[in-house]
């Protein structure tokens, strides 16, 4: 009976804020692409009770990415081991030539959700609102806060508005940045001066791995066997030997990708392929199209059937 007095009552209180959320210039669903390439699509996300700030549509939170963007171009032309191109994310845009921000409210109280909500968002937003479209990127401005100002991986990822990290602009745009590295599958362990945790072994450098809008060697490196940023088919101009992060970080479908310290991790999953594979038994950022459901032991990701890790040569 308190069960169900408890969930009467969380309808009566969220179904007002639901109502609340329809207004002028808002979408609740990705529009329509204008492209079929891969694509970075943008989340305003709110928990059931969060204040609606509207900044999917008072023009703040597209402000923030459009300069992040330039930041990007900047640094990617500046870059002295790079090629020279100034690139920039593909973001996702409406027929308009707005960029293309999904309002999200989710069925959960800021307080019900998990220590590291991503845990929670992203299930949400690929079994509920069906953004599940591995040759997007889905990444979400959530107003709320969190233990940490973002958390990402191959296929989602989050900055959390409120958190205390996060407390300007150029915060928000900086931390963004960071997060958009681990979506893109870095860092990878055999990036030069990587850490054992997808991170710098110097935290001090101010650079995009770290807290700051220059590039460090993550970018570029000119080791071949070792992915490098600028070869991400979610930059533009692409590359001409663009990767997929998807395919190496979740389908540890390698290609060229074969330096030493990346085999050594999957030469560990191949060993005991139906063991519990651990989040952190990783080469670069982790997958966060798991489906820790069927993780009992092995590998397993949504809309694949099989276990990765017992395909493995």
């Amino acid at each position: 009976m308190k069960k169900i007095i408890f969930y009467l009552s969380l309808i009566l209180f969220i179904t007002p804020l639901f109502a609340a959320d329809e207004k002028p210039g808002r979408f609740f669903e990705d529009q329509p692409d204008v492209t079929d390439d891969h694509q970075i699509h943008f989340n305003y996300l709110l928990a059931a009770d969060s204040e609606d700030r509207e900044w999917d549509i008072n023009g703040k939170m597209e402000k923030i990415l459009l300069e992040l963007n330039e930041a990007m171009a900047k640094a990617t032309a500046e870059h002295k081991k790079g090629d020279g191109a100034a690139r920039k994310y593909k973001f996702d845009y409406r027929a308009d030539g707005k960029l293309d921000i999904t309002f999200i409210r989710m069925d959960m109280k800021h307080k019900e959700l998990q220590t590291w909500a991503n845990d929670d968002i992203i299930p949400f937003l690929n079994k509920v609102k069906s953004q599940k479209n591995v040759k997007k990127h889905y990444y979400n401005f959530a107003d709320f806060s969190n233990v940490d100002g973002g958390e990402a991986g191959v296929g989602y990822g989050t900055t959390y508005l409120k958190s205390s990290s996060n407390g300007t602009d150029e915060k928000i745009l900086l931390v963004t940045l960071h997060e958009l590295h681990h979506s893109m599958g870095g860092g990878y362990n055999c990036v030069p001066g990587m850490g054992n945790n997808v991170h710098y072994a110097d935290q001090n450098k101010k650079v995009q791995l770290t807290q700051g809008r220059k590039l460090g060697s993550t970018y570029a490196h000119k080791k071949p066997d070792c992915p490098q940023l600028q070869d991400v088919v979610f930059l533009t101009p692409t590359s001409k030997t663009p990767y997929d992060p998807y395919e190496i970080n979740c389908l540890f479908k390698l290609g060229k990708y074969t330096n030493k310290k990346i085999i050594k991790v999957v030469d560990k999953i191949k060993k005991e392929p139906n063991k519990k594979i651990k989040g952190n038994t990783r080469f670069g950022s982790s997958c966060r199209y798991r489906d820790w459901d069927r993780a009992k032991g092995g590998f397993y990701i949504w809309s694949v059937e099989e276990n990765i890790a017992a395909t493995l040569k």
